[in-house]
């Protein structure tokens, strides 16, 4: 009976997740708890990011009043590039907004925009966050070089408009998005 058991549960966890890897998943959360100051994010929102089998990289610098408003995980059946990961951060107002991306791998270099800021990592080096027309973007906006090992993953931060899920806001200042960007660590 024990060996039935194990055996129902090992099959359930297999399904749930065949379903994560072979389906977009879209969960959206209420405001993280309280003693979750650093990284922002719901115990369930930590669960479908590790999910995915990415080294999971989080800013641990984060504006006051903003927190993890939805999480996008992306894993298709082709090969390892197509894991993806979106985290949308949103300040309690919902006006001001932005999102850290990750990638296994598929990246290119990003166009230079209209200025540059640089970015040094303590962790990934030096980067440059661009303000430019990025994506959907119909006005500049602001986008992070990937930054990451030579191998991936793959970490940039995505400002207003670039895509969908980010175009019913307006971005933080470049000094802010670099003091994010600088500040993204591996969460363990």
């Amino acid at each position: 009976m024990k060996l039935f058991n194990y055996s129902v549960k090992l099959a359930s966890s297999c399904v749930v997740a065949c379903i994560i890897a072979s389906t977009a998943v879209v969960i959206a959360q209420p405001k993280p708890l309280q003693n979750n100051s650093v990284i922002k994010l719901t115990p369930t929102q930590l669960k479908v990011l590790r999910s995915l089998g990415l080294k999971v990289a989080l800013p641990s610098y984060v504006p006051a009043s903003f927190h993890a408003d939805k999480v996008l995980v992306e894993a298709g059946r082709e090969n390892v590039d197509s894991l993806r990961y979106l985290v949308v951060y949103q300040n309690l107002s919902a006006d001001k907004c932005f999102a850290i991306e990750s990638a296994s791998g598929g990246i290119g270099d990003l166009p230079s925009g209209s200025r540059s800021y640089p970015i040094n990592s303590p962790v990934f080096g030096k980067s440059v966050l661009e303000q430019g027309l990025y994506g959907n973007a119909k006005q500049p906006t602001l986008l992070s070089q990937w930054l990451g090992e030579q191998n991936g993953p793959f970490y940039r931060f995505v400002g207003t408009g670039v895509i969908p899920e980010l175009s019913n806001c307006s971005n933080i200042t470049p000094q802010e998005a670099v003091k994010v960007s600088q500040s993204i660590r591996y969460f363990n």
